[in-house]
């Protein structure tokens, strides 16, 4: 993380006034599509009956999945056929400083109607798709993460329960009543110790700042990380998970757009 200064937008009291803000800096190397997959309906849902693979994936590739070396088929024989189609992506941290090597690999669904998505995927097919050509200043985001593992947690800790009197037998820190007698089972409202942490979540609408390739704004390296070498997004506040683990940025479903007033960054 780091922080910014920004013209506050959020209402009284430092409306129109310079604030200093946390920000977050994720570093986004361009994905690369390596697939394009088709769909058509079934009696049970979406079936795929379809896809075609760029034959010029990077190498590293092979440490996640086995690349196809020919493809019999081509998004030409999607038409009339397929109701949906989808793009087949895998991420590129070996462009990074950290020296991950192995690709993490997704499908991502395309907007508009089919004929629309089948001339899209022919034109990025084989290719790299760079962050700023799918989001910019001011879009909200949903952050998909895996946060901090904690290990196993008591009540205290993992559900915020008030400690017991301090005169209570034995501990202070366990939990009080689990339920009545019957029905004889623990309910899962019921707090309970167990696994703090390392949970998939979803942080809603988090708002873009900037999307840039200036790398000279960012003068010193990030603590356990390193120098950011391309692409990145900065946005505002917090985000799920440690330094250098995937992070999953989607379009807010709620369609929100609002152009930040970005002064610049804090040393």
């Amino acid at each position: 993380m780091t922080r910014v200064m920004m013209i506050g937008d959020e209402g009284k009291p430092f409306a129109g006034q310079e604030v200093s803000l946390g920000a977050t800096v994720v570093e986004v190397p361009p994905l690369f599509v390596y697939a394009v997959v088709g769909y058509e309906d079934s009696t049970f849902g979406l079936h795929k009956f379809a896809e075609v693979v760029a034959l010029s994936a990077p190498k590293q590739l092979s440490r996640t999945l086995t690349v196809a070396k020919k493809s019999s088929q081509t998004i030409e024989q999607f038409s009339g056929r397929a109701v949906a189609v989808r793009l087949l992506v895998c991420t590129q941290p070996f462009k990074t400083n950290f020296g991950m090597k192995s690709p993490d690999c997704l499908e991502v669904p395309l907007r508009g109607d089919v004929d629309s998505q089948i001339e899209f995927a022919k034109s990025v097919l084989g290719k790299e798709v760079p962050v700023s050509q799918v989001l910019k200043a001011g879009d909200y985001v949903d952050a998909i993460a895996v946060t901090k593992g904690k290990g196993w947690a008591g009540v205290v800790e993992r559900m915020g329960v008030s400690l017991n009197p301090r005169k209570a037998t034995k501990s202070r820190r366990h939990g009080g009543s689990i339920g009545g007698e019957t029905q004889a089972k623990v309910f899962y409202t019921v707090p309970r110790a167990g696994q703090h942490g390392y949970h998939r979540r979803t942080d809603k609408n988090k708002r873009i700042i900037s999307v840039s390739s200036k790398l000279g704004e960012l003068k010193i390296p990030f603590h356990s990380y390193g120098p950011v070498q391309s692409e990145f997004v900065l946005v505002e506040g917090s985000l799920p998970g440690p330094a250098k683990r995937l992070v999953v940025l989607r379009k807010s479903i709620s369609g929100r757009v609002r152009e930040p007033k970005f002064k610049g960054y804090l040393a």
